[in-house]
């Protein structure tokens, strides 16, 4: 199988577990919201962030390193899980000794169990990390795909059984535990594979030289987006934290469906590719067909964002509508910079990558302090201005690694994102000037999410028609054989064959 074939093959297993997923743990969450109080929202959100920074330590890079790698190496991939062991423990401990009692004395002393029990993910995380990058490796999306899917759904169902119960925070602590439990052991099964008793400290220091950078890049962004909810919860309080993660809830899971399948199987490809010019072109490309629909995606969510949040949430979240809006603004610029980071790591610029996000951890700090201090929706604005803010240097790093203008860049995605602008215009006047304002919600919802894919598509096959052209053509290269009929037909139709 060629490697374009490969990479769409990948993307869409990857992209059908996330949408199953996310189907799931959304309506999970609906459920969920509607039984806890924004209050315990915030708690277990402010105890994940620990857990997600957590992470970020205990894989250090490493899966990266196993997935980069010219080939398989038994030797090479025992040292790697032998580190990922060592790492968990010293960040469980660090976690659970010293995180912990902190968080209780700055942020909520009922905060310090929660993050202490979930501790525990840390050494899942340990024991999976190389397992998960023999699977990416290998090309075997279709196995993380069950994976996430099935662990989803069975602790999902654990959830929402024990909040009924009444047991409040703890339903959602239990829900994490399980999910990271079966996703540890079927990863471990799926990949077939064990160590041997071999550690190498020649691997060691070349793992960790490359992965270093990397994970502190990982570190860096995750703490720059993680920056608004921390400053949220110190500074306005659990429940003020509850509703900005309940206006980014479906905006993660869209992310999760539509952006994440590109990223993570971005890396592969771009590890099978040698020559430089062909790596840059390579992700030119994916920005390009991933930008065609994800931008109009993301400017949609905004403009039913109220609506949406009220629907699903009800009116006792109406805030988050708001802050769904802005937080969707935001979107666009991470379509391009998640590429473009994976793209730096792979060739082997992974210091790069950690400028970059260093420069976003900086943009957000600041901003941060600024804006959130005037509510969540003010801070939901800022955090949407970053993105296009730092995007730029996304860019130029790019432009240095590879040789690609900021121009050339820019106009990879400008016609999409002009079109999702329209787009967005257009809903936002049905909305308020054509739309009564007592209709359904439900009705109201379905009639703009109509409004808007029909203006899309009429804006994308009018003005912007190559744009239009060039994504089927592509589509096509990286479709199954089963749907290369109608995509052909589909470009007959639009006269674009």
């Amino acid at each position: 199988m060629s490697l374009k074939k490969s990479f769409g093959k990948s993307t869409l297993w990857m992209s059908a577990a996330a949408s199953g997923n996310s189907v799931i743990s959304f309506v999970i969450f609906i459920i969920l919201s509607r039984l806890l109080a924004p209050e315990d929202i915030g708690l277990v959100a402010f105890a994940l962030i620990v857990v997600e920074l957590g992470k970020i330590l205990v894989n250090a890079g490493l899966p990266q390193a196993i997935v980069r790698h010219p080939e398989w190496d038994e030797h090479y991939a025992a040292t790697c899980f032998y580190l990922n062991l060592l790492l968990a423990a010293l960040v469980t401990a660090m976690v659970f000794f010293i995180a912990a009692p902190v968080i209780a004395y700055y942020y909520d002393t009922r905060a310090e169990l929660l993050v202490q029990v979930l501790c525990i993910i840390f050494l899942l995380e340990g024991v999976k990390a190389v397992h998960e990058g023999k699977l990416k490796r290998e090309f075997n999306f279709r196995a993380i795909a069950f994976r996430t899917v099935i662990s989803s759904l069975l602790a999902g169902c654990l959830g929402v059984f024990l909040a009924f119960q009444g047991y409040g925070v703890w339903a959602l602590v239990a829900q994490q535990l399980l999910s990271h439990a079966l996703i540890t052991l079927l990863t471990i099964i799926n990949a077939r594979w064990m160590p041997d008793w071999h550690f190498s400290f020649v691997y060691a220091r070349a793992q960790l030289g490359f992965s270093t950078p990397l994970a502190l890049a990982q570190m860096i962004g995750n703490l720059a987006n993680a920056v608004y909810d921390i400053l949220i919860g110190v500074i306005l309080g659990s429940a003020a934290l509850g509703f900005f993660r309940v206006g980014g809830r479906a905006l993660f899971i869209l992310q999760e469906i539509v952006i994440k399948p590109f990223e993570q199987t971005l890396m592969p490809a771009l590890a099978r590719l040698n020559a430089r010019d062909a790596q840059a072109e390579a992700t030119l490309r994916v920005i390009r067909v991933s930008a065609y629909f994800t931008f109009p995606i993301f400017f949609g969510a905004a403009a039913l964002g109220p609506e949406f949040i009220e629907l699903a949430f009800t009116a006792k979240w109406a805030q988050s509508g708001q802050i769904m809006t802005f937080l969707a603004l935001g979107i666009a610029p991470m379509v391009i910079g998640y590429q473009v980071n994976a793209a730096l790591a792979t060739s082997g610029h992974s210091k790069r990558v950690m400028q970059v996000t260093s420069i976003n951890f900086v943009l957000n700090c600041i901003l941060g302090v600024l804006l959130v201090p005037y509510g969540v929706v003010i801070a939901a604005a800022g955090f949407a201005l970053r993105s296009y803010l730092g995007i730029f240097f996304n860019m130029w790093f790019f432009k240095h690694a590879f040789g690609v203008s900021v121009g050339r860049q820019l106009g990879t995605v400008a016609p999409t994102f002009f079109a999702a602008l329209m787009m967005f215009a257009v809903v936002l006047c049905i909305k308020y000037l054509v739309l009564p304002g007592d209709m359904h919600l439900g009705v109201r919802v379905l009639l703009l999410a109509g409004v808007g894919c029909v203006s899309y598509t009429l804006i994308m096959s009018c003005i912007f028609r190559q744009e239009t052209k060039h994504f089927l053509g592509e589509s096509a290269a990286m479709a199954p054989a089963k749907a290369k009929p109608l995509i052909d037909k589909l470009q007959r139709l639009l006269r674009l064959a």
